[in-house]
């Protein structure tokens, strides 16, 4: 669907600009975006190594065990039926810990990981994902950031003289997205298809 819409953007503005007579322009600007998206993904993928290198350092220090015990009784609540001591368990707290520092690249080698690890131990009889598999990605999905990193990145690269200027916006918006993705989360396996349902 969204290949469709892209598409019909793009032949929207082509269009235009030939209606319009700014052909030049856009020949112009497509080329500057060519630009700025190979700068922004030099930018981009600094900051994810430096936090790839960080949690990578944590998990081999022990620091990852540190964060398992202080986010286990939040998992607890939120997904009662992952195993305690897992994989699985060390590897959402891994992602979680980076997603609420808002390290949202770096967070996302760990949070494959844990979904790899929930998927050996699902034992779901049809193969569909279990009830702490889709719990964990709408965890993932719409998460609380403390501290914005990747964003204020972005604005910084974008020029803002104040990138940390959004972090009350960010809180707000983030922990209304998490309590709503969590209460849709829970009313759907209480109540919608078998497949989201505990065995």
């Amino acid at each position: 669907m969204m290949n469709y819409i892209f598409a019909g953007m793009i032949l929207t503005a082509a269009v235009w600009s030939f209606a319009a007579g700014s052909t030049a322009d856009v020949s112009s600007a497509i080329l500057q975006s060519g630009i700025s998206t190979v700068e922004l993904m030099m930018t981009v993928t600094g900051a994810m190594a430096l936090w790839s290198g960080i949690m990578s350092v944590a998990e081999k220090s022990g620091i990852t065990d540190t964060f398992t015990r202080w986010f286990r009784p939040l998992l607890r609540l939120l997904m009662p039926g992952l195993e305690k001591g897992s994989a699985a368990e060390k590897y959402v707290c891994m992602n979680v810990a980076a997603n609420f520092l808002g390290l949202g690249n770096a967070a996302t080698p760990p949070g494959i990981m844990a979904m790899r690890a929930m998927a050996q131990q699902n034992r779901h009889p049809k193969g569909g994902p279990s009830p702490e598999m889709v719990t964990f990605a709408v965890l993932n999905t719409a998460s609380v950031q403390l501290i914005p990193s990747t964003v204020m990145t972005l604005r910084s690269s974008a020029g803002s003289q104040d990138p940390a200027g959004i972090m009350t916006c960010v809180w707000i918006t983030s922990f209304c997205a998490l309590a709503a993705g969590m209460l849709m989360c829970r009313a759907l396996q209480g109540s919608g298809p078998s497949r989201l349902r505990r065995n």
